[in-house]
Parts: structure tokens; C-alpha cells; sequence
């Protein structure tokens, strides 16, 4: 049984529903492409000279075009996601917010990088520490 989360995009409730590993490998793939951008061109500043107007103003022009567009990267990866999202998204986009939009992404983060499951069992259970004299 596939797991659910609800969430709010201006005023209307979604359910999300996790896709199978083939759908959700595929979404992280795509997830890929603008981080890995992202995380290349800051690999890159560490050969560039900081006190080097040319260079800081190429690092910022880089980075720009990522962190400029990357709420619009965000819901792009969104609506790839849900199809309800992405049936529903020219009302999304006129009444929700980024915020929540923000707060979609990162429920829809948790469906395909279950990580926290995988933290409880390393953990183990909760129970009271004993002390060795």
C-alpha cells in the first residue's frame, strides 16, 4: 500500500501519493539535473580568486540562474510529480504561495527519499538508558 500525504496549495487540499520505485527513481533523476549544476559550479569557485572582481561577478552570474529560478525548478519538479498537482496547477499558481509550495516539495521529498524510516531502525527503539557500574 503506497503511502499518502496531504497538502495545502492555496486553500485546496492534495492528497500525494507515493509512486512506485521505477516512477520515483525517474523523478530523482530529473531532481538531479539542477543540483548537480548547482553543486558543479560551486565545485568550480574553489579555483576561482574571490578578490578577483571578474571572477566573483562570473560566480555570481553561475549561481544566478540557478538560485533565480530555482522556485520555478521547484514546482516544475512538483507538477512532474503529481498528477493531481499538475492537473490542477494554473489554479495553484494564481492563488498558492511559495511557501507552500516549499512545504509540498519537501512532503514530496520525504515520499521518495524515505530516510527517516531507515534512521528509526539504526536508532532501535526508545527506552530508557541503563547505566554500567
Amino acid at each position: 500500500m503506497p503511502k499518502t500525504v496531504m497538502v495545502e496549495l492555496g486553500g485546496a487540499t492534495y492528497t500525494l501519493t507515493q509512486r512506485p520505485i521505477k516512477q520515483a527513481k525517474a523523478w530523482r533523476d530529473a531532481l538531479r539535473k539542477p543540483f548537480g549544476q548547482l553543486a558543479a559550479t560551486l565545485e568550480g569557485a574553489g579555483k576561482l580568486e574571490l578578490t578577483s572582481g571578474t571572477d566573483l561577478a562570473g560566480l555570481v552570474q553561475s549561481l544566478s540562474g540557478t538560485l533565480l529560478g530555482s522556485v520555478d525548478i521547484l514546482l516544475d519538479l512538483l507538477f512532474a510529480y503529481s498528477p493531481e498537482l499538475a492537473a490542477d496547477r494554473e489554479r495553484i499558481e494564481r492563488e498558492a504561495f511559495d511557501d507552500e509550495a516549499l512545504t509540498a516539495f519537501t512532503e514530496v521529498l520525504r515520499l521518495v527519499y524515505p530516510f527517516g524510516q531507515l534512521l528509526a531502525l539504526v536508532n532501535g527503539p526508545a527506552g530508557t538508558p541503563t547505566s554500567s557500574k
